[in-house]
């Protein structure tokens, strides 16, 4: 076995998980000399990532478009890292071959709880002059700002919409992103898997071959743990110098001692379905027309938590509208295995079984219904087309975690997940990011280190500290399947 303490020297790389966070990574760990397989247990091979109606793969890369940002408030090193990754995907939709863009720079309208600017949002509006690109950004309120955007032909995505019952009849104050928009997700993920698959990376996909069981461990002299490999649900153990758990919500269940850092959290999708007949919608819909709108209904509490965060994105190509709710980030509380390092009342939370994740928390579908009635009252009327709880892995601080695991030597544990929802846009370069702090450890040069290092003494915060029975609990909760 090679040593795994020098960073010249190729080792051999499983990784657990064939999504956004282990596609970039495998990519670039294969450039760099690695021999690296990923193991998955859904057949992306034969499903190209796309989602459908009755899909039953629960990973959030399974989606047909995600949001792309680089508003981060006073978070300047991910906004960085995203107009870094702005850049790669430009580059991307003027090389690749699948006959349309993976990133759609269709801008953003992000729209405040009032007719004033947030507090959030002034820190964006601050960052993004800071970094030489406050011009990206139009405030509606302002009639500079709306100028430049009639100069730049972005006045029609300037959408105005007023606050409900207001006296005044007062609009919301919203900011157009002209750098936002969004990736096209499965497409963007079955890329990056068929890329690196011709450059040399081996994926084993599917329930069998793919699906990870357990760990095979050793223990040292020192009484310390090594993973030496692992086994697949088909009996076949896998030797290599390095596990990688990049597996999203499915993270903790693979490797328990995570469960202090992250949780899976679910986010409420709906979809609304246009007719191309309808070319009125069609038209209006579209990412030319269109941009994405994300509205927080209310200012964000004193612990920092949204409440009320709702967002929509144009129509596909299909003619699918997506609609997300985020304000609360929903948990699925059941007994917690030995091996999970931390617990609440025993518990911990995992993602729902398949079959339960087409009905959604009435109070999400009530929020998704009122963001309708103001932002989208052509569909006010409207049956939702399909409904769906998309599972994502919620960091201590929506930081992800990339960093070799503690409690096993010799660099044989490495994790790279945490996406906490806000993963997927950095697909082009996350894995540069992370394959330094893979090889280089704490002499790595990305700023993201400080971020995504281990972090056990940090506090749980983000609704982690929320426990069973609480609001975010969906056992209490009534799952319905609403018109």
């Amino acid at each position: 076995m090679s040593s795994t303490n020098d960073s010249s020297i190729p080792r051999r790389v499983a990784i657990i998980g064939a999504g956004v966070f282990g596609l970039s990574l495998a990519l670039t760990l294969r450039r760099k000399g690695h021999c690296v397989a990923v193991f998955d247990q859904n057949a992306y091979h034969e499903t190209g990532y796309r989602p459908s109606e009755y899909s039953s793969e629960l990973a959030a890369s399974v989606d047909h478009n995600k949001i792309f940002r680089a508003s981060y408030g006073k978070r300047a090193d991910y906004q960085r890292l995203a107009l870094e990754s702005r850049k790669q995907w430009l580059s991307l939709n003027s090389s690749q071959d699948i006959g349309h863009d993976l990133f759609v720079p269709c801008c953003m309208l992000r729209v405040q709880p009032s007719s004033s600017l947030g507090a959030l949002e002034m820190e964006t509006l601050a960052s993004m002059e800071r970094d030489g690109v406050r011009d990206t950004q139009f405030v509606k309120g302002d009639p500079k700002d709306c100028r430049r955007a009639a100069d730049r032909g972005l006045q029609h995505k300037l959408l105005d919409y007023f606050i409900p019952d207001d006296p005044e009849h007062l609009p919301f104050e919203a900011v157009l992103d002209s750098l936002a928009g969004f990736t096209r997700c499965a497409d963007g993920c079955n890329y990056f898997r068929r890329v690196a698959e011709r450059e040399g990376v081996v994926f084993s996909l599917g329930p069998e071959q793919g699906r990870f069981a357990s760990l095979i461990e050793e223990t040292l002299n020192s009484g310390k743990k090594r993973a030496i490999g692992f086994m697949t649900a088909d009996q076949r153990s896998h030797y290599v110098d390095t596990v990688v758990v990049a597996a999203g919500s499915f993270s903790t269940q693979i490797l328990p001692t995570l469960s202090y850092h992250m949780e899976s959290s679910a986010g409420t999708i709906v979809f609304f379905k246009i007719d191309p007949q309808d070319k009125a919608l069609w038209e209006k819909y579209s990412p030319e027309n269109f941009p994405v709108i994300t509205w927080k209904s209310a200012p964000r509490g004193k612990d920092g938590k949204d409440i009320g965060s709702v967002y929509v994105l144009p129509r596909t190509p299909e003619g699918f509208v997506k609609i997300g709710y985020r304000g609360i980030k929903f948990t699925n509380f059941q007994p917690a295995p030995d091996g999970a390092r931390f617990t609440q009342d025993g518990k911990w939370s995992i993602p729902l079984p398949s079959e339960q994740c087409h009905n959604i928390p009435s109070g999400a579908a009530e929020a998704i219904r009122n963001f309708v009635s103001i932002f989208m009252p052509d569909f006010n009327n409207e049956p939702f087309f399909s409904t769906k709880l998309c599972w994502y892995t919620d960091t201590l601080d929506n930081s992800f975690l990339v960093d070799y695991v503690p409690m096993y030597e010799d660099d044989s544990v490495f994790v790279c997940t945490g996406g906490s929802g806000h993963g997927a846009k950095f697909m082009p370069v996350l894995g540069e990011h992370a394959a330094d702090i893979f090889e280089n450890k704490e002499e790595s040069s990305t700023p993201m280190r400080q971020h995504w290092r281990w972090r056990e003494d940090a506090p749980r915060k983000n609704g982690l500290e929320d426990g069973p029975g609480s609001l975010r609990d969906l056992n209490p909760c009534r799952l319905e399947r609403p018109l």
